[in-house]
């Protein structure tokens, strides 16, 4: 018996860079998703933030690779592969970066193992050496929040490159 696939949440950019290129390491969560290697949760909070950013004019006019069609492309596969969460409790905040919020709630929320992310923010929340990180680790054991590049290893063998 093969053990459940972890269970993962994308934050914005990621999104933003699998989108614009089908060959970065960011797409590749997306087709382990396809694949059925993880298990993709989203908000509606968080694809709204997604939609606008991903739609936004300057950001289009600057990543060429994005157009009306890969945007529906996009939102019509995590509609069939994701799995929306529709009640997000606050769990946590960030006064550092408000913004964040979303993707933590909802990572927590779902029981996610990973939150996915190149965000420095978020990302140093996993720093021992701070006291936010320390505080973030010891109330969320379970959640890691890792780079595109590192969440493939990661995943397979509990330890980071």
């Amino acid at each position: 018996m093969s053990a459940a696939p972890p269970g993962v949440v994308l934050d914005c950019m990621v999104y933003l860079q699998a989108t614009a290129n089908a060959k970065s390491s960011s797409a590749r969560l997306l087709d382990l998703l396809d694949l059925g290697e993880i298990t993709l949760y989203v908000s509606r909070e968080t694809l709204r933030e997604v939609r606008q950013t991903i739609s936004d004019p300057v950001i289009r006019a600057r990543l060429t690779g994005i157009n009306d069609v890969v945007i529906e492309a996009l939102f019509r596969r995590l509609e069939r592969k994701a799995i929306l969460i529709k009640q997000i409790p606050s769990r946590f905040e960030y006064a550092r970066d408000p913004k964040d919020e979303p993707y933590v709630n909802l990572a927590i929320a779902a029981g996610a193992s990973y939150l996915v992310s190149r965000d420095k923010d978020l990302l140093d929340l996993m720093k021992w050496n701070t006291e936010e990180g320390r505080d973030f680790q010891k109330r969320f054991r379970s959640l890691k929040i890792v780079t595109p590049e590192v969440f493939p290893i990661e995943a397979r063998t509990g330890v980071q490159p």
